[in-house]
């Protein structure tokens, strides 16, 4: 169990690759943190992982109550204070800190071309997706400098790497922001013990993202732009994730790890061999 032991504060914990991620890590043996924009979300979060089957919290079996080692903590990212509650109340509840996931994002319904897209739209979304994990990790680090050691990983996105085909200035624009604050981070901690490091998906399919893909005819289109043939899986996506969080990860900071289906790789995708559905 790669992670036990570690305390590990999650964001975005109620949304597809949050839950995923949750439930990984939880499974390898972390105390977990999951943070959202509210109470009730940060609960729904909590509901959503694993259950045990019938008899698994016999003690021999090693396997401990589901509930023990789970917190919730909630704050609107782009409230300063509201996260230096939320990563406190975090620490505190879990006794301490080893790790944090950025997850949450914020891909607004106006979002589009550099012409189109309104300025609150913009702002709202850096705020949300750059600023946010700025607060989150500016909240974490003094309690992980004390400790000399401690693991960061942001979720970035192909777009970062491959621009999208719909536009998304805002969206792709924060997320190419955050690759380079991740460098950033990983150089001025490194000789701390701290890394930071990305992962940077490429489509997954969740229920956020299911409506892109729910008709044959919007499955193609997408289909033939991604190598693999297929789209992501939130488990996929929150492997990579634990494995940075973990020891086994110990030499590896300001990287960006890429687990999108060869998108990133790609130039020109032969089409004739892709699933038939997402």
């Amino acid at each position: 169990m790669p992670l036990t032991g570690k305390k590990i504060l999650i964001t975005g914990a109620n949304g597809g690759l949050g839950r995923a991620i949750a439930a990984l890590a939880q499974a390898q043996g972390a105390t977990l943190a999951l943070c959202e924009k509210t109470a009730d979300l940060a609960q729904a979060a909590k509901a959503a992982l694993p259950k045990p089957e019938a008899g698994a919290l016999n003690p021999d079996a090693g396997v401990l109550n589901p509930d023990a080692g789970v917190h919730c903590a909630h704050a609107d990212l782009r409230d300063g204070e509201a996260v230096a509650a939320m990563v406190a109340h975090a620490v505190d509840a879990m006794g301490g800190l080893d790790g944090v996931v950025n997850n949450a994002a914020l891909l607004d319904a106006a979002d589009a071309g550099p012409v189109e897209t309104p300025l609150d739209s913009w702002q709202a979304t850096l705020a949300v997706n750059v600023t946010g994990a700025f607060l989150v990790y500016q909240n974490a680090l003094p309690h992980l400098i004390q400790q000399q050691s401690g693991s960061l990983v942001t979720l970035s996105s192909v777009v970062a790497h491959s621009a999208s085909a719909k536009a998304q200035i805002a969206y792709t624009t924060s997320k190419g922001a955050l690759e380079a604050m991740t460098r950033e981070i990983a150089l001025a901690h490194a000789r701390d013990n701290i890394r930071a490091n990305c992962v940077a998906p490429g489509p997954v399919l969740t229920e956020r993202t299911a409506h892109y893909f729910d008709t044959p005819e919007k499955w193609v289109q997408r289909r033939q732009h991604i190598p693999m043939g297929r789209l992501g899986r939130p488990e996929e996506i929150a492997a990579s994730v634990c494995f940075l969080l973990s020891d086994g990860a110990a030499w590896q900071t300001g990287s960006i790890m890429r687990v999108d289906g060869g998108i990133s790789a790609a130039y020109v995708v032969d089409d004739t061999k892709g699933s038939d559905t997402p």
